[in-house]
């Protein structure tokens, strides 16, 4: 029988993080999934890392070479036998009644074909003192609970590595990740979704942690997805016929950041 949800990870030279996320996937309250890894030719010790775990819900496999990203995740979208698809970084934690309550709330609303949630920043290397003072304070990142068009044009409306999505709603739409927007390709999938008419939600609670070691791509990859982040903007702007203003980014921040105990 095919699992109720799929967890998606791409792997690329992610040896330092791997163990702790792949372990917030095999203990989730709710255990009805096949956690899919997929190694985009890493050249860390990424595989040994994933061979030390014996669990028959894990799928593992490698790229004959690297595609990069975009391909990856789409690789990732057509392995999966699961109903739902519960996107995740190979950086990042999994509170661990995420699934538990993504597909309670996917179950309960047929309506929604993407639910995301807050999440809440760490930073596993603890390098930096700066950064690991201000994460201390229990900084959560917040979207809005149902996004408009108007929300999409400010910036993605739904924390990526948070994402369930209904499988059978983006294969009847032929929803994919587009390369010619890596590294910004997450916010051009919630573009597609949107402008095909698929609802999207998020749950007000953190559900999941987002590890700011500082070798993001968000950190590493920042012009680039200013770029590409631009041009998704202006087809939105033109698909909905909204006035095109560039919304300052550090507006962006300000808006979705909350303390924990305002949340």
């Amino acid at each position: 029988m095919n699992p109720k949800v799929s967890v998606l990870v791409p792997v690329y030279n992610a040896a330092s993080f791997l163990r702790t996320t792949i372990s917030s996937v095999l203990n989730q309250t709710f255990s009805d999934f096949e956690l899919i890894l997929l190694n985009d030719c890493s050249t860390d010790n990424s595989e040994e890392i994933i061979s030390e775990f014996h669990d028959e819900r894990i799928r593992y496999y490698k790229n004959k070479s690297n595609l990069g990203i975009s391909p990856t995740r789409n690789k990732l979208m057509e392995l999966a036998r699961g109903e739902y698809l519960a996107v995740l970084d190979n950086d990042d934690v999994c509170r661990q009644d995420r699934l538990e309550k993504q597909v309670k709330y996917m179950d309960s609303h047929k309506d929604i074909s993407i639910v995301g949630s807050y999440f809440e920043l760490f930073d596993s290397t603890k390098r930096s003192f700066l950064r690991r003072f201000i994460l201390s304070l229990g900084i959560v990142w917040c979207h809005p609970e149902f996004p408009t068009a108007k929300d999409a044009l400010k910036g993605i409306v739904l924390a990526h590595p948070t994402a369930m999505i209904r499988k059978k709603d983006f294969v009847e739409h032929n929803i994919k990740y587009n390369e010619i927007y890596t590294p910004a390709e997450d916010y051009d999938l919630i573009k597609q979704a949107m402008f095909k008419g698929l609802k999207i939600a998020n749950i007000p609670d953190v559900l999941m942690f987002y590890n700011l070691h500082g070798g993001n791509c968000s950190i590493q990859q920042k012009e680039k997805i200013i770029a590409s982040t631009n041009k998704i903007q202006q087809e939105i702007a033109f698909f909905w016929d909204l006035p095109f203003k560039k919304y300052p980014r550090w507006k962006v921040i300000a808006e979705k950041l909350r303390l924990r105990r305002f949340i």
